[in-house]
């Protein structure tokens, strides 16, 4: 006597696949006519697990028994696999990752699920039926299917154009840099405000980063008081080991500030930097520092930062 045969196991059921096209269409939406918002990443994120939940719907469907807990599982998995993927893929091809990589991807893998899977019938027949409805043009006049042409051939072309810009290569313009910088090289060495009335020199390293040209500039430091209005008197402070600033009293009563220059050249694409021993001697009063970089040939200012000088 022969063994009863064991009866087939069924496969997993996914009747969320039509909510999941439908996820992912209004993100569609939603990344071209809305501004990136709480609810549009929300909205993304459902978008992205649905691309994986119609992918497992393709895969596994009607072939895999599975729990709800290893849909879920499985779904994220395959959410992390796609993402992944899109990602790489758009980077080799050289264009930009933008959250319409999950839209190009997920959108085609969802309305391909929703078609296989349709209860009854031969699905895969109604998906190759659906793809020949979406270019059946028998019914349309000669002038309605040249119109129709024209638009096919601009949609290929202007999608041809737009992936053929992305290998395209643009030169960058570098712009000459100009920073102040501590004892240690950083930002966070820089003296703070009342530590120059300490009546100590303190180190300050001045950089310059040139561009595509070489030329020569006037750095150019001063001590300009808070409240300056522009038509101060400086007075040519000269090079010294230390650079001593102060403001001092002219013959009319007005005040004159501490100001110092220099030629400095930079090379293309070069790097200049000079550390300076400065000491402000100013009685009181609130000061800026100054490190300006003049163009050589018309004195344009080019860079500037400033310092902050509190004397007390």
């Amino acid at each position: 006597m022969l063994p009863a045969e064991k009866p087939r196991t069924s496969g997993a059921t996914f009747p969320y696949i039509g909510l999941a096209v439908a996820v992912l269409a209004l993100y569609a939406i939603l990344a071209v006519v809305s501004p990136p918002s709480a609810i549009r990443s929300l909205v993304a994120i459902a978008a992205f697990f649905a691309m994986g939940y119609c992918a497992l719907a393709l895969i596994a469907g009607n072939r895999l028994p599975m729990s709800p807990a290893e849909i879920l599982a499985f779904t994220i998995g395959l959410t992390i696999i796609l993402t992944s993927i899109s990602a790489l893929a758009v980077s080799i091809a050289h264009i930009p990752i933008t959250e319409f990589a999950v839209v190009t991807i997920g959108l085609p893998i969802a309305v391909i699920a929703f078609l296989v899977r349709r209860p009854g019938g031969r699905p895969w027949a109604s998906a190759v039926a659906y793809a020949k409805g979406l270019f059946d043009f028998s019914d349309y006049s000669t002038g309605e299917k040249g119109v129709v042409a024209a638009l096919f051939i601009a949609i290929v072309g202007a999608t041809a154009f737009l992936l053929s810009t992305a290998s395209l290569q643009f030169p960058v313009e570098h712009q000459i840099a100009f920073g102040i910088t501590g004892p240690d090289g950083t930002a966070n060495s820089l003296p703070p405000p009342r530590s120059f009335a300490s009546r100590e020199p303190k180190n300050l390293t001045l950089t310059a980063l040139g561009n595509a040209t070489s030329a020569t500039f006037t750095l150019r430091i001063r001590l300009v008081p808070m409240n300056a209005k522009g038509n101060e008197t400086y007075v040519r402070i000269p090079a010294s080991s230390v650079l001593h600033f102060d403001a001092t009293v002219l013959g009319n009563g007005s005040l004159a500030y501490g100001e110092y220059t220099e030629s400095i050249f930079l090379p293309t694409e070069g790097t200049w930097t000079k550390t300076f021993s400065i000491l402000v001697d100013a009685t009181s009063g609130t000061f800026f520092l100054t490190f300006s970089l003049l163009a050589a040939s018309n004195s344009k200012l080019v860079r500037e930062v400033s310092l902050p000088v509190d004397i007390t």
